[in-house]
């Protein structure tokens, strides 16, 4: 006698598990026992959650709507081992005899597309799971910041020297010239070129601001603030009230937590105004960012996969010893707020010293 589950999970080349409505896998084929190392006995009856531990995994129902039903998200899979590997998944709720069940296709992502993934997702998983979330946080803040160094120096070393040195012999090549024709379009590139390296030097500011290495991380706020005011037309006021200096690491937390804020604003709030305010507070800096937006349900946002900067601007804060609080909902706009300790140790986290009423 023919099974339709089985047939149906069997007839995809991706690992697939078909799940109940109450979330229990029902059925699976040979390429999701193979990933997941379990056989299809253990895996008959187990939550679906449990393969993917830590992360939001509804289950559609048919006709639904539902926002990932079709459609490829990332996740974190957890084999009987321990061991973790991204993919990607896709939800599709079908009708087996009268039965209404939900089939999830899962394929492992490529080696060389995952470092960057797997530190991502890997935050995310372990701040929901509660695991371990102090050392990898420390690990992905350093290599961020890593990064950044590296990308950094290694446009000022090569792309800009490089673009610097084809605009100086494009300069010795207009010299040369005769043909009005030709000169203009030399002249043309040789605006490209200088757009070019105007942008690399840009993006060189963007990672490492120097501002912050000459301690002023007022200056280098309202650099960034200037730039959002010309692109984007949002209208600024950066109320600087500090009198102590940041040590240079809680400098650059600072700086990276609220350009995440106004990050946030420029792409989603469609505010008009925003107000930047750096206070004393308690032998620490309280960092506010307001805006005039549509706002949004905090709730709902960060319990959804794939808001890491949100997830970040809490967990840098919170990791220096300090706390962070994020207010808003729709159309009254959002404050987002934190605090941290002068003091340049990244202890953890702290009981909500100074907090501002």
């Amino acid at each position: 006698m023919s099974n339709p589950i089985r047939e149906l999970s069997d007839a995809f080349p991706d690992a697939v598990v078909v799940v109940d409505s109450q979330g229990k896998t029902i059925a699976a084929n040979a390429q999701a026992s193979s990933l997941f190392g379990y056989n299809e006995r253990e895996l008959t009856n187990m939550p679906v959650k449990a393969l993917f531990p830590g992360q939001l995994l509804t289950v559609p129902r048919q006709r639904s709507g539902h926002e990932d039903t079709g459609r490829y998200f990332e996740v974190v899979g957890t084999r009987s081992d321990s061991t973790r590997f991204p993919a990607v998944a896709a939800w599709m709720p079908v009708l087996i005899d009268h039965f209404v069940a939900a089939v999830l296709t899962i394929r492992v992502i490529a080696e060389s597309q995952s470092a960057q993934f797997v530190l991502s997702r890997g935050l995310e998983t372990l701040i929901w799971e509660g695991q371990d979330r102090q050392s990898l946080l420390r690990y992905l803040i350093k290599a961020r910041e890593e990064e950044r160094a590296r990308i950094a120096a290694d446009i000022h070393d090569d792309a800009i020297q490089v673009i610097s040195a084809a605009s100086l012999r494009a300069q010795q090549l207009g010299l040369q010239l005769r043909d009005p024709i030709a000169r203009q379009v030399l002249g043309k590139l040789q605006e490209t070129l200088n757009l070019s390296l105007d942008r690399l030097r840009q993006l060189i500011f963007d990672l490492r601001p120097p501002d912050l290495e000459s301690g002023r991380l007022a200056a280098a706020l309202r650099a960034y603030l200037e730039e959002m005011r010309s692109d984007s037309g949002i209208v600024y006021k950066l109320n600087d009230r500090m009198t102590a200096q940041a040590p240079d690491p809680v400098a650059l937390l600072i700086y990276r937590n609220v350009r995440e804020a106004l990050t946030n604003v420029r792409k989603h709030a469609r505010a008009r105004t925003v107000t930047v305010e750096l206070l004393d507070i308690e032998d620490g800096c309280l960092a506010r960012v307001v805006d005039d937006g549509v706002g949004y349900d905090p709730a709902e946002v960060e319990a959804r996969p794939g808001h890491l900067g949100l997830v970040l601007i809490k967990e840098r804060a919170e990791l220096a010893g300090g706390w962070c609080r994020i207010e808003s909902c729709p159309g009254t706009g959002t404050t987002v707020e934190f605090w941290v300790p002068l003091a340049e140790s990244f202890a953890e986290p702290g009981a909500g010293r100074g907090r501002a009423g």
